[in-house]
């Protein structure tokens, strides 16, 4: 498998997520998935972290009044990068360095997807959040 051919498969994934298709996770996710974001340590591996992971993109329960871009995206070897942004109003649980509930926040976020045997086994995630009064991206 390419590594164009992994690109578009993530594409695809993320396409179906936004149509609130969660299901899809069983189709491109591996069974020993993983997902290693320093914001969210100790997340549960497998395709139930997956669909977890999944149903906070389709649901996006710690914001609201937002939207999200991709801003880049290349895969190289077995890997996919997708850099992105999320703007919105903060609804969530209130955490260290984070904005409270209420405030319009801006995040920029960098994921590394690793793929073994055309599904993804690894979700490596950098997430920056800030408080912003500037005008939606």
């Amino acid at each position: 498998m390419t590594a164009q051919e992994k690109k578009t498969i993530l594409l695809e994934f993320l396409e179906e997520l936004r149509k609130g298709k969660a299901a899809t996770v069983n189709e491109v996710c591996a069974e020993n998935f993983g997902f290693h974001s320093p914001r969210y340590p100790g997340w549960p591996r497998g395709l139930e972290g997956a669909r977890q992971l999944a149903a906070a993109v389709v649901e996006h329960p710690d914001y609201v009044d937002g939207h999200s871009k991709m801003d880049d995206v290349f895969a190289v070897d077995d890997k996919v990068v997708l850099r992105f942004s999320v703007f919105g109003t903060y609804v969530g649980e209130e955490r260290p360095g984070g904005p409270k509930k209420g405030e319009r926040f801006a995040s920029a976020a960098i994921a590394i997807y690793r793929f073994v045997d055309g599904k993804i086994v690894d979700d490596w995630g950098v997430q920056e959040l800030a408080v912003t009064d500037a005008p939606w991206g």
